[in-house]
């Protein structure tokens, strides 16, 4: 009877509550903190990786920042840039646009492997932007 009714349910599948389906039809994750999904997790991770190692040529100018800004980047399944979102803004306006401009320079991002590209259409990747000694796009602690 258990498999009965877990047949066509998966079980190993991120959970639900991560998923956000819009009006639209779009399977979207917000990624905040600890994902536990491997392929997303090293997905996110390579984007970090990325935004760090470019985004660090243009930050000597922005290391006086009192407010680390959290910011959401929507990436499309093909890679392509969604959305920028400040869910809290530095305060500077010259550093938000640093953001948005270090986030436009290293678009295109890569195409969703397809092990992801079949379970979403959008990841959200919500990170504190941290801007110290290098710049540096951390997981947000509640």
């Amino acid at each position: 009877r258990a498999r009965d009714a877990l047949r066509g349910l998966d079980v190993l599948g991120a959970p639900p509550h991560a998923l956000q389906d819009r009006p639209s039809g779009q399977r979207r994750l917000l990624a905040m903190r600890a994902i536990r999904d491997v392929p997303v997790k090293l997905y996110v991770e390579s984007f970090r990786q990325k935004i760090e190692r470019t985004g660090n040529l243009a930050t000597s100018s922005l290391r006086s920042v009192r407010v680390d800004p959290v910011v959401i980047v929507a990436i499309r399944s093909d890679g392509s840039v969604e959305d920028i979102s400040f869910v809290r803004s530095s305060g500077r306006p010259d550093v938000d646009q640093a953001i948005l401009n270090i986030v436009k320079i290293n678009a295109r991002y890569s195409a969703f492997p397809p092990n992801i590209a079949d379970r979403y259409d959008v990841i959200e990747i919500r990170r504190v932007w941290s801007f110290d000694e290098t710049l540096r796009l951390i997981e947000e602690v509640n």
